[in-house]
């Protein structure tokens, strides 16, 4: 299915080629996870994402105020600075080398290996900014709020302070960037009417519409790794599926688990190993997906009634979280 080809030197068009994965035999997780500490007092906590050393970074605390955090390997929790009169704080995204991306009141921030703690510039035009990933150059990836319009648009950010709006799909209302890989390739999503179509913007900030699956109009590019295989979701006549696109474009609806309805696809590592969930029986499970297409539910801790797998790092490790009964999330490693 031919996606819309507009001439112009920042807008690619690709032929959208659609596959799916034989059955797979599903195998359940051994253990569901372990739960990582929280910040005293907090009620619920998220990890967002893991690097290679195994340390995690995401958010500990209460309905009233979270706040960004780090988990040693070994599972230490630290808190990490904020701002004086900041009143909240996130960790979504980390490199192999410590740096930590993530938000302040509303406002992209990074923190040094050591702790130190940035503020970066809010775009002209814009009234708030939010990171999603970071790569091992540190370039951070995001969206930000375009005035009180409601829509937001995809920015790129280096460490020392410079800020780039990415390209628009023509006729275009909001985009978000996702993901960034090690060669700077950039994941997201660009709203055009009520479709939403899965994009990629190359490191000159060339974008492609990667589009959406036949007979639908929402995609998401949640992940991307070194290779330039990209993971996320799409929208189908069975409902949302799980999507892994080849560097080509090549979009694939990967597995379900059995009596499995509604899936996610959300991060690849460098050897195609998948991570997202899989909603069963109206509540997620974490789940894994090999690089063959082979699925494993990674299971629910005890205790808990639903799980969600946000990272994965190239040694397996995986990043995300667990609910309890009233609806709570818990920071959980598997």
């Amino acid at each position: 299915m031919l996606r819309r080809a507009v001439s112009g030197a920042i807008l690619c068009a690709i032929s959208l080629v659609f596959a799916t994965f034989s059955p797979v035999v599903a195998t359940a997780g051994p253990s569901g996870g372990v739960e990582l500490a929280e910040l005293p007092g907090s009620t619920r906590s998220q990890a967002f994402a893991v690097n290679a050393a195994g340390v995690l970074v995401g958010v500990s605390g209460t309905d009233a105020g979270e706040y960004a955090v780090r988990w040693a390997s070994n599972g230490t929790l630290s808190q990490l600075p904020m701002p004086p009169g900041a009143m909240w704080s996130d960790a979504s995204a980390i490199n192999d080398a410590g740096l930590i991306a993530g938000n302040i009141d509303l406002q992209a921030a990074w923190w040094s290996p050591a702790g130190a703690v940035t503020l970066l510039p809010v775009p002209n035009g814009f009234s708030g900014s939010y990171v999603e990933a970071v790569n091992a150059d540190g370039v951070m990836v995001g969206d930000a709020l375009r005035g009180s319009s409601g829509n937001y648009g995809a920015i790129r950010w280096t460490t020392g302070g410079t800020a780039t709006e990415l390209a628009m799909l023509p006729n275009a209302h909001s985009a978000h960037a996702t993901a960034i890989n090690a060669s700077g390739f950039i994941t997201g999503y660009v709203d055009v009417g009520p479709a939403r179509h899965a994009v990629r913007w190359a490191p000159d900030g060339t974008i492609t519409d990667l589009g959406v699956l036949p007979g639908a109009n929402l995609a998401i590019v949640w992940g991307i790794n070194d290779a330039g295989i990209m993971v996320g979701a799409a929208l189908t006549g069975e409902g949302p599926q799980a999507v892994r696109w080849a560097v080509d474009g090549t979009a694939t609806v990967l597995g379900m688990l059995p009596n499995g309805t509604e899936a996610r696809a959300i991060s690849v590592n460098t050897g195609g190993t998948i991570v997202g969930d899989v909603t069963l029986s109206d509540q997620r499970h974490a789940t894994r997906w090999s690089k063959q297409g082979a699925v494993t539910d990674l299971g629910v801790p005890p205790g808990r009634v639903a799980s969600s797998a946000y990272a994965i790092n190239d040694t397996g490790v995986v990043a995300g979280y667990s609910i309890d009964v009233n609806d709570n999330p818990h920071a959980t490693r598997w």
